[in-house]
Order: structure tokens, then sequence, then C-alpha cells
């Protein structure tokens, strides 16, 4: 069974620019035919830089945003023409605004959004002891809301975003803000939220993440989907039997040019971060021995600082598709 299904989703937003006495309208497009589909029971993560569309698509999918052109079924039903059985369907947690009455103790803030829901007392009071055993906060109960951890207050959004018992939850960006213990407490939540069967349509700027929980993941560039397969199947497909990441002083491009010459077949990209010059060294013909290499940098009057030489990540497909390095930011989530 589809749990959800979209077919060419694209927005355009209309903006006007100029001095007030000469306007001009400007198209700007957000999401630009995006396509795929995702069975029920999957994590499915959709991952992009800064701008790319992915929160723009996630909030169509939220019944947030109207789209501009294509469709989006969740569990058969339309996103704009059913929208209320939609939103009975499906959950969204996204970053933004607090989502939680602070003042209110996390009972009281369970029972008020489960009363906005629909939800019947005896059904609510049974799916809060639940879902809180589950999450592990069902001892913060009585406490109110602004004395939880930001950890512990995500899980309560979690909790509230399970009250009608959704088939389908996207979470955008649930692990930021959290410390690591956290935030690997969360990622064994959202497992155990799939192995219940429902389905998750998860958004991270975190690639090991996405590595770590996904079925299959999605990279959107420009507002376009560029690959789409399973994470084990994507970092297959750069070809590179491991990945050499040094720090050097400097490197000229002499150095480019000599790699080039000596290790035929290989890549090498270089870029500057923090002072210090970051080379990634895609091996994908033969070996490369590390000392071979550090003297060939010394010969140009660079020195390494650090090596390690590692299997190719999740990160370096996404480097690859989109030429973007990971930003991360912090918010609030939103809950709709």
């Amino acid at each position: 069974m589809i749990a959800l299904d979209v077919d060419g989703l694209r927005k355009e937003f209309t903006s006007r620019s100029g001095p007030p006495w000469r306007r001009r309208r400007e198209t700007v497009t957000a999401v630009d035919g995006v396509s795929f589909s995702i069975p029920a029971g999957e994590i499915f993560s959709l991952l992009g830089p800064n701008g790319a569309g992915k929160t723009t698509c996630i909030k169509m999918l939220a019944t947030l945003l109207i789209p501009t052109a294509g469709s989006a079924r969740v569990l058969g039903h339309d996103i704009v023409k059913e929208e209320q059985a939609v939103r009975r369907l499906m959950t969204a947690v996204l970053p933004g605004e607090r989502t939680l009455f602070w003042k209110l103790t996390v009972r009281e803030n369970l029972r008020y959004f489960a009363a906005l829901y629909g939800l019947d007392r005896a059904f609510t009071d049974r799916r809060i002891d639940e879902l809180t055993s589950f999450f592990g906060v069902a001892e913060k109960l009585g406490a109110l809301v602004e004395k939880l951890s930001t950890g512990q207050r995500q899980k309560v959004v979690l909790c509230r975003a399970l009250l009608p018992d959704p088939a389908l939850i996207l979470l955008d960006e649930p692990t930021l803000g959290l410390d690591p213990h956290a935030a690997r407490s969360l990622r064994e939540m959202i497992r155990a939220i799939r192995d219940q069967g429902k389905t998750v349509l998860l958004t991270t700027h975190y690639m090991y993440e996405a590595d770590e929980l996904s079925d299959r993941v999605a990279i959107i560039h420009n507002g376009r989907i560029v690959c789409m397969d399973s994470p084990a199947v994507l970092k297959r497909s750069l070809n590179a039997n491991k990945i050499i990441r040094l720090e050097t002083d400097v490197w000229p491009h002499e150095c480019t040019m000599a790699f080039d010459r000596r290790f035929p077949g290989n890549d090498a990209v270089a870029e500057e971060r923090d002072g210090q010059m970051h080379v990634t060294i895609m091996v994908r013909s033969g070996e490369i021995a590390i000392g071979e290499l550090a003297g060939m940098v010394n010969e140009y009057g660079a020195m390494i600082t650090t090596v390690r030489v590692e299997e190719p990540s999740l990160e370096d497909v996404f480097i690859e598709m989109t030429g973007e390095r990971v930003e991360s930011a912090d918010a609030e989530p939103l809950l709709v």
C-alpha cells in the first residue's frame, strides 16, 4: 500500500521588486516538479541544502501551502481537494514556533490538544498513558512544560503528534537542538514508530541520521530531486572504494595538477575552511599510498596536518549531487 504518492509537485512564489514607481513582478520556483512515492511502513528522508525546496515541499504535503501544480495523495486522499481527510491521517512536526503551552502541565497540554482533535476523554487518557510510557516521559505528566529539558519537550511534541494515531508522520528536523544522548534516544523512538506500521517522512541536516534511519533517501536541489534510492545504493553510486580526507596548511593548484598526473582516475577536491585546506580524495582506481601522497604534497611546500581514510558516506553523495556542504540551524518545532 502506498502511504504517500507525490506527482509533479510544483510551487511558485510571486514577489514585487524595484522602486515604488516601477515595481516588477518576479516569480520564484521553490519546488519544480517533485515526484516520489512512499510505501506504508517506510522511513523516507528528503535531504537538500538550505533553500533547495524541501521545507516548502513538506508544507505543501502538510496542507499549509497550496501547490501551484501537481498533486499528492495521502492514502488515496488528495491534499488539496480532501484537506480535512488528509489532516486526520497525517501529522507534521515542523521547525518554527512553540507547540506546547509552557505554563500548563504535560497532561493538561495533551488533553487540550486531544480535545482539538475531537478525541473522547476515555480514549485520550488511555492514549496519553500509552504514548508517555512509550516515549519515557510518563513520570513528567504532572510537570510544567517549562520545567522540561529540550529533549523531553520534543518527546512530548511527538506524543501530541501521535495522539490521533496518524498513519503518516512528517518530521522536519526532529533532532535539531538536542544533545547527542537525547538525539540518539529520539532516533530510536522514530524507528519504533516505524516498527508500529507508521510511515515517516523525515528531513534532516544530519547525514549520519538519514543514513542510520532511512529505508530510502531523496536529495532535492534547486527544487528538483536529483537522486533517490537506499543509502547503501547511493553511496555505491560514487564509484569510490574509499575516501581520503586531508587537512593541509596550503594546497596550491600545482598540487591538483600533480595529483591528476600521478594518480589518474581518482579525484581530489580542495576547499578552504577555518584557515585550513580540506582535501577530499575519491579513490576510484587502484590504491593510493599515504606515504606517496604525503611526499607529493611536500614537494609543493604543503604539509599534511591530518589524514583520515574512510568509507564513502551519505554526506559525500550529498556534496557530489549538490556541490554544497550541509548547513544546520536551530528552531523550536511547529506541529500541524
